[in-house]
């Protein structure tokens, strides 16, 4: 039964297509019968298969020519009404005064009379094209006679106010252009009838002296008057519909006449709703408040229309008039609970419905099936883009149910997201609160007395989304499935979503009820402990969202802990401890990618987190910056430790890498700290060498023992200058020696040894010193001698084709010659007029453009050929 029931349903689906289809074709002859006729461009060339006359010249002739017939034939007849319809204005301005008021009433009436009596003949001779200019024109002089009839007082209109005049004048146009046009068959005078009915409403309400929500009613009432045309038109059977694009020109005419007066009414009822919606929530008291239910009540009534009456409209226009009334019903509910509530409370009347909505449309969008299935077109004949429903009703809602779910749904969603928004400052300064505190406090200062408060109403609507956002994400899960709950993205974007809005909404709670600061503290850290033990014992389940909670938390935690120094140390504290074991169990072997991943950044942020310990333990101590930075220092080394440790268990390289990096940032953080004190400077360069080398004791860390041996090299040139030692090439030059000796017995014995390995440490040991010192030394002596050790190197570069030696020792000859010829560069700069150097400069960057393409492949050349070296 199901089966036969199905069949016949697509057998008369199928027949009423072919209906359609027929009419169709049938208004297309009927079109082409009533067209000009017109001699097509081949006909004049001859028949088929013989070359027209006058051979290529008449071919190239017909093919240079930028307009076609009718192209020409309509710019004349535009142009021509256009002079048409100026003269008359003319006319009536300028030679108006000179006839009574007889002449003028008989020749305006005569002009227009003739000229909206044309078109008729003018068909009947296939002169479709400049019957619709006639047209035109007569439209035109209609209106021309009405201003001319006011002006002269005609029957005492000069009396009448202007915007009642032009209102009741161009709402009888309208009618008069719109029949005018259906009866003579005419493109033109139906879209113009409809494009002036959207001006008596608005004159008629300037005419009475209205406000801002009688212009939104009246601009939604011309809304709904066109959307009932357009019902009252296209809502027909096969035979109405035919006769309608048959009326109008044909299908395609029909087509667009339709899709502009959608356009236009959908553009105008959007119009009238933000008038209407400003007007209720800017309203000053309950009464004008009643006043705004007017336009927005309206506004509900025609969105619903259209949503559950309209089934030709396209379901996004359908589900859009949903929406709009929606958004309708919110600002009519809220605007009037805004004098009801309590003061502050006026962007929760708004919220709560919003919310309320949007709940209940995940609900429907679930039911209807809506999420589960894209609607295509089905066995049943359904166009695409709407759901049907099968013979027994199927597991989809109809198209105006689903359309109104998911139009519901956006709608709500986007007010909630809104009112959202304005309370965003309130959250925000109740997020930061502490941390604001926290400066003064770390800054040195005495910071006075703080308050931690929030009120209530901008939490309630925190709390609103993210029950908006449960619901709906466990509605899209219901209506996907288990079975596609993985791969379902917009699933996972909500849940994620919900983790991340719930997250301040919890923590804020005893803030607003508030709880003193330490509670509110303690809630927070036992939060991220709760989550990390969570994610400890199922690793697998919803990850990410709960990393994302997980991250929330803590990163609050640590924000709002900065307002107290035990609470730094007790939160940091927690922080390492629970981040170092989550890295631990999650670094396993047998762990998924994901996991895995996760496992590197906790070991990453178990190191920051003791680097920050030490820093505030330094600072809770007193002590200053460049003392608290061996703590920190203490910290790395710690991690370079734990790092090779770790990097001996099987399957947990990753984990210690990440390890290592955080070190190595802690390391370059404690010699920042104490770079303005240079004997700590020393201390911690010569200990984070040490450390160096101990790291390249590790096969696969053997490059670190460079890094090493610069810092200590950087250590001892610190040492010198503190002793102040002028001439560091005494103590630099043995360690050269000994460097350079022992590169070359290890390259000797190792073929395989690079060149910096080898001879980096040794050449920088003293050139380095040498090259600083050389620029606060005024004698000759030291340029010369450096010069030629920096000469000679590259020299043994070049031949041995070593980058070490080139690239050292070029470097600092460069160095050497600017320093020689800074003296006569600042004199001649001196001497030479300030423009010349821009101008100079100007033309280097010319030439520089003009060859771009050169340089680049000189430098690419020089580039392979230093890294061909050794």
């Amino acid at each position: 039964m199901w089966q036969v029931t199905g069949e016949l349903s697509a057998l008369d689906a199928r027949r009423q297509w072919l209906v359609q289809r027929h009419a169709a074709l049938l208004a297309a002859l009927r079109v082409r019968r009533d067209a000009p006729s017109e001699i097509p461009v081949a006909a004049s060339a001859g028949a088929p298969g013989i070359a027209p006359m006058g051979g290529s010249g008449a071919a190239a002739g017909a093919s240079g020519r930028e307009l076609s017939a009718p192209s020409a034939r309509t710019a004349l007849l535009i142009v021509g009404g256009v002079l048409v319809v100026v003269a008359a204005l003319v006319f009536t301005v300028v030679s108006w005064g000179r006839l009574g008021i007889g002449g003028r009433a008989a020749v305006l009436l005569a002009v227009t009379a003739c000229a909206l009596a044309l078109p008729r003949p003018l068909r009947r001779r296939q002169l479709a094209a400049t019957a619709e200019a006639s047209a035109a024109v007569g439209l035109a002089l209609v209106l021309l006679d009405g201003y001319a009839a006011r002006q002269a007082g005609l029957g005492g209109l000069d009396h009448v106010g202007t915007a009642g005049y032009w209102a009741v004048l161009t709402a009888l146009t309208a009618v008069g252009a719109a029949l005018y046009g259906w009866w003579q068959r005419l493109r033109l005078p139906l879209p113009v009838g409809f494009l002036m009915a959207r001006l008596p409403g608005v004159l008629g309400t300037a005419a009475l002296g209205g406000t801002t929500g009688d212009y939104a009613t009246a601009v939604i009432a011309t809304a709904a008057v066109d959307f009932a045309v357009l019902y009252a038109l296209t809502a027909r059977d096969a035979a109405g519909q035919a006769g309608f694009r048959e009326r109008v020109g044909g299908e395609r005419a029909a087509t667009g006449l339709v899709t502009v007066a959608r356009a236009v009414g959908g553009g105008w009822a959007s119009l009238g709703g933000v008038l209407a919606v400003g007007y209720a929530v800017v309203a000053p008291s309950p009464a004008e408040v009643l006043r705004a239910w007017v336009p927005l009540g309206l506004l509900m009534l025609l969105g619903t229309a259209l949503c559950r009456g309209f089934r030709t409209l396209p379901f996004a226009l359908r589900a859009g008039g949903e929406g709009v009334a929606v958004v309708a019903l919110i600002v009519a509910v809220g605007a009037g609970l805004r004098y009801v509530m309590p003061a502050g409370w006026a962007v929760v009347g708004y919220a709560a419905p919003a919310a309320l909505l949007a709940a209940w449309a995940a609900v429907s969008c679930a039911r209807s099936g809506r999420w589960a299935k894209p609607a295509t077109s089905g066995p049943t004949g359904g166009p695409a883009g709407e759901a049907t429903d099968g013979p027994t009703g199927g597991p989809f809602a109809p198209p105006s149910r689903a359309a109104a779910a998911v139009g519901e749904l956006v709608a709500a969603s986007i007010a909630l997201l809104l009112t959202s928004v304005v309370v965003v400052p309130e959250l925000a300064h109740a997020l930061i609160r502490p941390v604001v505190h926290g400066v003064a406090l770390w800054g040195g200062g005495h910071p006075p007395q703080w308050s931690w408060q929030l009120a209530t109403a901008p939490l309630v609507v925190l709390w609103l989304s993210a029950a908006v956002l449960t619901v709906t994400a466990a509605q899209r899960a219901r209506a996907v499935g288990d079975a596609d709950r993985q791969s379902d993205r917009l699933a996972n974007a909500l849940r994620n979503a919900q983790a991340l809005a719930a997250v301040p909404a919890v923590l804020l709670l005893p803030v607003a009820l508030g709880l003193p600061y330490a509670w509110v503290l303690a809630a927070a850290a036992l939060a991220s402990v709760a989550v990390a033990v969570d994610v400890v014992r199922r690793p697998e389940a919803a990850l990410l969202s709960r990393l994302l909670v997980l991250a929330a938390t803590g990163a609050l935690a640590l924000l709002w802990s900065s307002a107290d120094r035990t609470a730094v140390l007790t939160v940091c504290g927690t922080f390492a401890a629970s981040a170092a074991v989550l890295a631990h169990v999650l670094s396993a072997p047998t762990s998924p990618p994901a996991v895995r991943t996760t496992a590197r950044v906790a070991g990453a942020f178990a190191v920051l987190a003791l680097g920050v310990e030490a820093v505030a333990s330094g600072a809770t101590a007193g002590l200053p910056g460049h003392v608290t930075a061996f703590a920190v220092l203490a910290v790395a080394v710690a991690a370079a430790g734990a790092a090779a440790a770790w990097h001996r268990i099987p399957g947990r390289g990753q984990v210690s890498t990440a390890v290592e990096g955080a070190g190595y940032a802690l390391a370059a953080i404690a010699l920042a700290l104490t770079a303005l004190h240079p004997d700590a400077l020393s201390l911690a360069l010569a200990v984070t060498g040490v450390a160096g080398l101990a790291v390249a004791l590790r096969p696969d860390r053997r490059r670190a023992a460079l890094v090493g041996t610069g810092l200590l090299i950087a250590s001892s040139w610190v040492r010198l200058a503190l002793a102040g030692v002028s001439a560091p090439e005494a103590y630099t030059l043995p360690i050269t020696a000994a460097a350079l000796v022992i590169g070359h017995r290890r390259r000797t014995s190792a073929p395989g040894t690079g060149s910096w390995p080898a001879y980096g440490a040794g050449l920088g040991a003293t050139m380095l010193p040498g090259l600083a010192a050389m620029w606060s030394d005024e004698n000759w002596v030291r340029p010369l001698l450096l010069g030629a050790a920096a000469l000679l190197a590259t020299v043994v570069g070049v031949r041995t084709r070593l980058q070490a030696p080139l690239i050292v020792g070029g470097g600092v000859l460069v160095l050497v010659g600017l320093h020689e010829l800074a003296p006569t560069v600042v004199q001649v700069f001196g001497l030479l007029p300030r423009w010349v150097p821009v101008a100079a400069a100007g033309l280097l960057l010319l030439l520089l453009g003009a060859t771009y393409e050169k340089r680049i492949d000189e430098a690419r050349w020089l580039r392979d050929t230093v890294r061909s070296m050794t």
